[in-house]
């Protein structure tokens, strides 16, 4: 018996396929208009990522602050309580400003859950963390400049007894500057503001002194007793201290090589006495003309 010729199979895809090729196409579709309908908020996207950037954190790359522990506000968002105030202190700029107060008002639209006892507590912290901080800053501040003006101190002193002036200049330093009183009675002839000619040679050393430290920020000041002064071209104590000043920045000036836009100049009068005035020795401490050295923190700072 004849074996049945088999029939050849028909050309293309199967007839299924195509069935289940439209139902992918329909499902595609379908998520395509589900997700286009959607509405992402990328803003709130963009806050949170905001929210993992280095200076939100309790790291800083410097190290010259240690930062406390931040509050969770919400999804995760952390917080740190007055950093706006810390990196301003420390001198970094304070990029991220606008995105602690955004992270703040995203705890508050996501449900408004903190109580109001619990935010006066925040508050609180955050007051108590600037302040630590700031008081911490001022003291490094303080401890710094000291150990400068002690340098110098020891410094000008050096220079004092090699010029052999050492016992005509009165020292003193503090965490800002080191002040040489130079004494009235030596500097000037009563009620006069002009530099006698047997102290030049004198001045000529304290301006060499000076030059040292032109890159610093130097204050001249005049100072007299409260006698009342009796002449015609001073009107009183202050404009007498005030020329007195000035004729000493003029001659240091044209002796040493300073920097004008550093030195300031002002005449205090009998306003600002180192001695009481009751007696003619105490008299004759105040009738001085001081000169600030401020050390290079200080200058800094000033400027």
């Amino acid at each position: 018996m004849a074996k049945r010729r088999e029939k050849p199979p028909e050309e293309g895809s199967p007839a299924w396929m195509a069935t289940f090729s439209d139902l992918m196409n329909l499902l595609l579709c379908f998520f395509v208009l589900l997700f286009a309908s959607s509405n992402m908020d990328e803003e709130k996207i963009q806050r949170i990522m905001a929210s993992f950037n280095q200076a939100s954190f309790s790291i800083i790359e410097s190290g010259a602050v240690s930062l406390l522990e931040g509050q969770i506000v919400s999804g995760g968002v952390t917080q740190l309580p007055g950093i706006e105030s810390i990196l301003e202190e420390i001198g970094v700029a304070s990029e991220v400003e606008g995105d602690n107060h955004e992270m703040s008002a995203v705890g508050k639209d996501d449900g408004e859950t903190e109580q109001n006892d619990d935010e006066t507590l925040v508050g609180e912290q955050n007051e108590q963390t600037v302040e630590m901080t700031e008081k911490e800053l001022k003291e490094e501040l303080s401890e710094q400049g000291l150990k400068q003006s002690e340098e110098m101190y020891d410094e000008i002193s050096e220079m004092t007894e090699s010029y052999k002036i050492d016992d005509r200049v009165v020292m003193d330093y503090n965490s800002q500057y080191v002040s040489l009183d130079l004494n009235g009675a030596i500097l000037f002839d009563a009620g006069q503001a002009e530099i006698r000619d047997d102290v030049r040679v004198f001045m000529q050393k304290i301006a060499t002194i000076m030059s040292r430290y032109k890159d610093c920020i130097i204050e001249i000041e005049g100072h007299t007793d409260n006698v009342p002064i009796s002449s015609s071209r001073y009107e009183s104590n202050r404009v007498l201290s005030t020329a007195r000043a000035n004729e000493v920045y003029k001659y240091v000036m044209n002796q040493a090589n300073l920097i004008d836009e550093n030195i300031k100049i002002a005449g205090y009068g009998e306003s600002r006495p180192v001695a009481s005035n009751e007696t003619e020795e105490g008299r004759a401490k105040n009738r001085r003309v001081s000169i600030k050295i401020y050390n290079r923190l200080n200058s800094e700072v000033q400027e």
